[in-house]
């Protein structure tokens, strides 16, 4: 029987500029310290194509890869000095390599984890999401962003003295949908992220998904509203937290225009708009999302923003929480999905569909998310414009898992094959098949190929 391993390589940054790199696989664990290596020069660098990637001024790919090499060099050093046998970046070599292992009939993934710690908050501003391997010419595993393999993908962890929360919910998955749409803003396009989520609430025998709908222009269940009937305002701020306390989602994904913006003492914060009762925007600051989900949401296992900036962090060291997406993670919800710059619809709503798809097949919660981002990346080869969509959504994870528990077992014939199992670090495991799970891995449009499915 074959098994799809999903290793697990940990960066972990200090106050003091230092690396811990762990290495964890085949039942062992190798660990090595080291020093960012970053100087006033590399951070005006990086600072600058931040600034560009902000304002979607960084398409070419040679420009993405230089910033991706800035982030790489950053955490373990020039490519030449990984030929050593010491540091992070050896280490980090090995693992991606496998140690010249070859891949079982089930394959490998391997999750790269970065933790940062109490005083280096700051790296968290760092798209890191462009993480891209430099040519070296001595190792096949090199020239290549994190993004576009189907072997390795990049999650993020806050370091928080308390145990994680369970993540794992029997079905059906209870996800709250909200739409948020006022008047003096741009439209939002939801649709496309809507429909997935009530094909897959409505396909199958097995319920999987129970849906509850909260905009302006569909009622509960997802049925749209009749265009000349004239509703009350639906999804204010009020209306959000009420359903979030009768409904105890699993989910809770908004979609919605969202900033960064300085509060009253000068710092700076993330926020995201609810309509007001007139229909104009009044903005929620993250600590108040963060404190009212953690308190109202006690099922909650995910929260996905669908808004532009939702994941930007403050480059300043003395802001220690701030953007919604760390806000949540600090209240140990155990995932948090978000943008970390302003991204178009067109690319959100994909991204979303193909995420959703992967999560109620039960893959891992981070397979999900990096096949949703393999598929963006593929899609930008194509065009220019939305290159560097890949490295816009970001995923802070406490642990690895499914979101729905494995299927109940039913009793097989004697001659039928027993699925793989996908091994998980720390004894979760997934029920998918191993090779079905890599080949989604290279599928390019997943979402579009299950509405085919759907619509037989």
């Amino acid at each position: 029987m074959s098994e799809l391993a999903i290793e697990e390589f940990v960066v972990r940054v200090g106050a003091d500029r230092r690396i811990e790199a762990q290495w964890q696989h085949a039942g062992s664990s190798q660990s090595i310290t080291g020093t960012l290596d970053i100087d006033d020069l590399r951070l005006r660098t990086v600072n600058a194509f931040v600034d560009l990637l902000r304002s979607n001024r960084l398409r070419k790919v040679d420009e993405l890869k230089l910033l991706g090499e800035h982030l790489f060099v950053t955490l373990f050093g020039p490519p030449e000095d990984t030929a050593r046998h010491n540091g992070p970046g050896m280490l980090f070599r090995q693992a991606i390599q496998g140690e010249g292992e070859q891949d079982g009939p089930g394959g490998r993934l391997l999750r790269i984890v970065l933790e940062v710690g109490a005083g280096a908050e700051w790296l968290a501003s760092w798209p890191w999401e462009y993480l891209y391997v430099p040519l070296n010419r001595d190792y096949p595993y090199s020239d290549f962003f994190l993004g576009e393999s189907r072997k390795f993908m990049l999650t993020r962890k806050l370091p928080l003295a308390v145990a994680p929360r369970m993540i794992q919910v029997r079905p059906p998955l209870r996800v709250l949908f909200v739409v948020l749409g006022p008047s003096n803003l741009d439209p939002i396009e939801y649709e496309a992220v809507l429909e997935t989520l009530t094909r897959l609430r409505d396909a199958g025998d097995e319920e999987r998904i129970d849906l509850r709908v909260l905009s302006q222009e569909h009622g509960p269940d997802g049925t749209r509203f009749p265009a000349d009937e004239d509703l009350a305002v639906q999804a204010t701020w009020a209306s959000f937290l009420n359903s979030v306390e009768q409904f105890d989602p699993h989910i809770v994904h908004v979609i919605s225009h969202g900033r960064y913006s300085a509060d009253a003492d000068g710092g700076a914060r993330g926020e995201v708009a609810f309509p007001s009762d007139d229909t104009t925007a009044e903005w929620i600051a993250d600590r108040d999302l963060a404190n009212q989900l953690n308190e109202s949401g006690s099922s909650l296992r995910l929260v996905f923003l669908q808004s532009c900036e939702s994941a930007t962090s403050s480059s300043n060291q003395y802001h220690v929480i701030s953007g919604m997406a760390q806000s949540l993670a600090q209240k140990n919800i155990p995932a948090v999905v978000a943008m970390h710059f302003k991204i178009k619809s067109l690319l959100a709503n994909t991204f979303a569909r193909a995420f959703y798809e992967n999560l109620v097949a039960r893959h891992p919660i981070e397979v999900a998310m990096h096949v949703a981002r393999r598929q963006l990346y593929l899609g930008g080869m194509a065009d220019e414009a939305n290159r560097s969509g890949f490295g816009l959504p970001v995923l802070y994870l406490r642990e690895s898992s499914p979101l729905l528990t494995p299927p109940v077992p039913r009793k097989a014939p004697p001659s039928r094959r027993r699925s793989a199992r996908v091994a998980v670090p720390g004894g979760t495991e997934d029920r998918a098949d191993a090779a079905q799970l890599l080949a989604r891995l290279d599928q390019p449009d997943p979402g579009k190929a299950a509405w085919r499915r759907a619509d037989r």
